[in-house]
């Protein structure tokens, strides 16, 4: 150890002469030129050549020696290091200008640091970057979220098992591309939930900080996918749902065609059959309109405000006359003074008109339906609209699937016939206004929706 200090000092000796030598050499040709010209003694040149000398070795000492420690720090920030700052001189000869500017400069990088790796810990997307051995380096929030948030210094190996993606990943490593894309990805995670992900692995232009060499950034498309999926499934069904009263009409006409040509009693009987379905494929073709278009107009256009109760003495009133044929009652109770509800009021009307259409239908015969509005008081504060039957309740097993399009309720007790859209229709206008729908049905109480709006009361 004391060989080595020895040697230290000594290239350091050597490495200042040099320099003092260097600095000198223009002094030393001005002297000889002044020497040469007869302009200035020997005697004289060696004492300016001494002074100049001094003056060099002591710029050498405070300046070079400055520099030198800062050259090493330098590397050592370079390595990924924070190292002290290093010892400077102050004074004429002094570095201490420049080192402040670089820490300056160094406080700058670093504040941007702070907050391009604060904008990559909270992006929406999963990120992980990966070093040289393909070791978890950095994983934002949403990726400790996704796989779990002991992520770091594992093997990618050790957090994503599927073969190809892991090849992938390698090939970037190995073949140095830039970029490679993994359209869809499905993940599956501790709580059995499945997302589908647009996978992009980037080889970065130079390692980070912490040595990452590759990112990895994972894209949410579970949404779209699920979309295409209803897409496909609601066409399927439409189809289906169509294709029934199209054959019903179809054998019909043929019927009328043929055997029942001259039979004028036959002919009412099947030209009533052929309105009925007309009529049916009508108001499954204008409900799955009205869905589509529901999914397309997001903005809350042509609001107002207006009165609930008014609305709904409105939607009882267009019952009665269908109520009375049906033998059935509707007795509407409605608390006085309710907020104003801001609203369109056309799609509030067929909530209430497609929900009280249930009630009647499912109903007893000769039972009551029951309608109530009041305020509930709770935070946020609402309005609610309860519709009330007595008829068969809707099987547990089955009040979760009610809101599914073209789910209709399997009751041997009672069929009845209509599109399997209208709940799913109710729902989707009532998530539009912020609410919600409750639902309660069994043997003793009967059957109940209660839909909420928050209002500001």
């Amino acid at each position: 150890m004391q060989k080595n200090k020895e040697s230290n000092v000594l290239k350091h000796i050597l490495k200042t002469a040099v320099r003092v030598l260097i600095l000198n050499i223009p002094a030393v040709i001005i002297l000889l030129g002044l020497m040469a010209f007869n302009q200035l003694s020997w005697i004289s040149a060696g004492i300016s050549l001494i002074i100049f000398w001094a003056i060099s070795g002591i710029i050498v000492f405070y300046v070079f020696k400055d520099l030198d420690n800062f050259m090493i720090y330098l590397k050592k920030l370079a390595q990924g290091f924070e190292p002290d700052l290093p010892k400077l001189h102050w004074g004429l000869f002094s570095s201490m200008r420049l080192t402040r500017t670089f820490l300056s400069v160094k406080n700058l990088w670093f504040n941007q640091f702070l907050s391009d790796t604060s904008v990559m810990e909270n992006l929406p997307n999963p990120l992980i970057m990966l070093d040289k051995e393909q070791k978890i380096v950095f994983a934002n929030l949403s990726a400790r979220h996704l796989f779990s948030n002991d992520l770091l210094n594992n093997k990618i190996r050790s957090v994503i098992s599927d073969t190809y993606l892991l090849n992938t990943i390698k090939s970037v490593f190995k073949n140095n591309k830039n970029t490679q894309t993994l359209d869809e990805w499905e993940y599956q995670d501790i709580n059995d939930k499945v997302f589908t992900f647009q996978i992009k692995i980037d080889r970065l232009p130079a390692p980070t900080k912490n040595g990452a060499l590759v990112a990895i950034s994972f894209f949410d498309i579970t949404p779209f996918k699920l979309f295409k999926m209803q897409q496909v499934d609601f066409f399927a069904n439409a189809s289906h749902e169509l294709k029934t009263p199209l054959a019903i009409i179809s054998a019909s006409v043929e019927t009328l065609q043929g055997p029942a040509k001259n039979d004028s009693e036959a002919q009412d009987k099947f030209l009533s059959l052929i309105s009925e379905q007309s009529t049916r494929m009508t108001n499954l073709v204008q409900k799955m309109l009205q869905l589509s278009k529901m999914q397309i107009d997001v903005p809350l256009n042509k609001q107002k405000k207006f009165s609930i109760n008014d609305l709904i003495q409105k939607v009882v009133t267009d019952f009665e006359v269908r109520s009375k044929a049906m033998h059935k009652k509707i007795i509407l109770t409605k608390q006085p003074h309710l907020p104003l509800l801001l609203a369109n009021r056309n799609d509030l009307y067929h909530i209430c008109q497609n929900l009280l259409d249930n009630a009647l239908k499912y109903s007893e015969p000769r039972s009551t339906v029951s309608i109530h509005t009041y305020l509930d008081s709770t935070q946020p504060t609402c309005i609610v609209i309860s519709i009330h039957n007595t008829g068969t309740p809707i099987p547990v097993d089955q009040q979760e699937r009610i809101w599914d399009k073209f789910y209709r309720i399997n009751n041997a007790k009672k069929a009845v016939e209509g599109s399997g859209l209208g709940l799913g229709i109710v729902q989707q206008l009532v998530n539009k206004y912020q609410g919600h729908i409750e639902l309660t049905s069994n043997e003793e109480t009967g059957t109940t929706f209660s839909i909420y709006f928050p209002v500001d009361a």
